[in-house]
């Protein structure tokens, strides 16, 4: 598994545990450390002085932050914040482009892990799709990455957030899932009872 070949580099760094809403990465700094998460979610946004931040992603188990700016050698382009208890391993820059250089399996991982990136729903800009559309491809981006049917941790607020809908219109949209049988939610822990009807859902408009 990719995950395995991440593991060789990055069990031999240092863990970090982060509380909620605690800033993991500033937009704006310097290389650093590179992080993958081991357990909890991350929100990456593009803050913005004198309004609210845009959305850019949500980044789980397995999956890495702050590799672009290390790739570049530019600063952060982005913000991050742990959105629950988060826990990474990190390394340094240095250290995460030397074992780069030695093996052109983890450059190749590395490619495809952000081009899936850019691909995501939530890249993609679900706001463009119905509220019900929109969570059912979220739930299911989210779930994939977590490699289980249950995405805990991730509030209703800031499901709204990544949505751009208010936490009513989300337990609306939500209370039509459990209707249908695709979920069972107890927050935050959502449970994907159904895969089926829940990508029949997110191909739909509404």
């Amino acid at each position: 598994m990719d995950i395995d070949r991440w593991s060789s580099i990055f069990d031999r760094g240092r863990i970090i545990s982060y509380r909620r809403d605690q800033t993991m990465l500033l937009k704006g700094s310097l290389k650093g450390n590179v992080l993958r998460v081991v357990e909890g979610w991350a929100l990456v946004t593009d803050p913005h002085p004198d309004g609210e931040p845009t959305f850019l992603e949500i980044r789980g188990r397995g999956q890495l932050l702050g590799e672009t700016s290390a790739l570049s050698g530019q600063p952060r382009n982005a913000e991050v914040t742990a959105v629950c208890r988060t826990v990474v391993q990190a390394i340094g820059y240095e250290r995460f482009l030397t074992e780069l250089g030695r093996s052109d399996a983890l450059v190749g991982m590395l490619l495809h892990a952000q081009q899936l990136h850019m691909r995501a729903n939530v890249r993609a800009g679900l706001r463009r799709f119905g509220v019900v559309s929109g969570l059912s491809r979220l739930l299911l981006d989210l779930a994939h990455t977590a490699g289980t049917s249950h995405v805990v941790g991730i509030p209703q607020k800031v499901l709204a957030q990544v949505l751009g809908v208010t936490p009513r219109t989300l337990s609306g949209a939500v209370a039509e899932l459990e209707r249908r049988g695709a979920l069972s939610v107890h927050w935050p822990v959502v449970h994907i009872t159904d895969d089926a009807v829940l990508e029949q859902l997110a191909r739909s408009n509404t």
